[in-house]
């Protein structure tokens, strides 16, 4: 029998591989690949799961939030620190310029208040109301009040005004059937202001 003759007595089918033998194959690959990839395509490997971390980043957030809020009134409270700081200097550099001389002024008052003495207890003696000596001093005292009103400085009146402890400064009370409580019946020593300033209280006698 010739070979021609023998290739074509073979039983149709026998050349072809069986299923059986196929899902054998695929399943030894499975084995080797081991995620069931088929023979000759690329292996994947899985994806790792990223971490949830929008808790921690809100989390995160929250905390920079609180701080910068923090540091916010912080330097709003500086902020007011300073500019009331500012305003304190600003006011009390004015107010050094505006009554520099108050000192000065407070120390002449009483000889100005002696002048004053001698001319009124001379003018209570008829013997000594024509002394030039004692017409000198009025003179001189009535100058030194004018000196010192141009400077600024003003006497207040305080008798049958009502007793202000802003204005007046009481050494004694005294009954009164004239006045009622809390007046000023009798000056010992004038008050005088510098500008709007109470530089010195009027020394007062006050109804009782």
């Amino acid at each position: 029998m010739s070979a021609d003759s023998a290739r074509q007595k073979r039983p149709v089918g026998e050349n072809k591989v069986k299923p059986e033998a196929d899902q054998s194959r695929k399943s030894d690959a499975v084995a080797a690949g081991g995620d069931g990839a088929a023979e000759g395509e690329p292996i994947r490997s899985k994806e790792r799961v990223k971490p949830d971390r929008s808790s921690a980043d809100a989390r995160k957030i929250k905390e920079l939030e609180a701080r910068f809020k923090e540091l916010e009134d912080k330097y709003l409270r500086l902020l007011a620190e300073y500019d009331n700081h500012i305003k304190r200097t600003s006011k009390e550099k004015n107010e050094l310029i505006t009554y520099a001389g108050i000192q000065v002024f407070r120390l002449i008052l009483p000889i100005l208040d002696d002048l004053h003495r001698t001319v009124e207890h001379a003018r209570q003696d008829e013997s000594q109301k024509d002394d030039p000596v004692i017409q000198g001093v009025a003179l001189i005292a009535e100058k030194f009040s004018k000196v010192l009103e141009a400077e600024g400085i003003q006497v207040f009146g305080s008798v049958g005004e009502a007793f202000d402890p802003e204005l007046h400064e009481a050494l004694m009370t005294r009954p009164s059937n004239e006045h009622p409580a809390g007046i000023v019946l009798e000056e010992y020593e004038p008050g005088y202001k510098y500008r709007d300033k109470v530089i010195r209280h009027a020394r007062v006698v006050v109804s009782g």
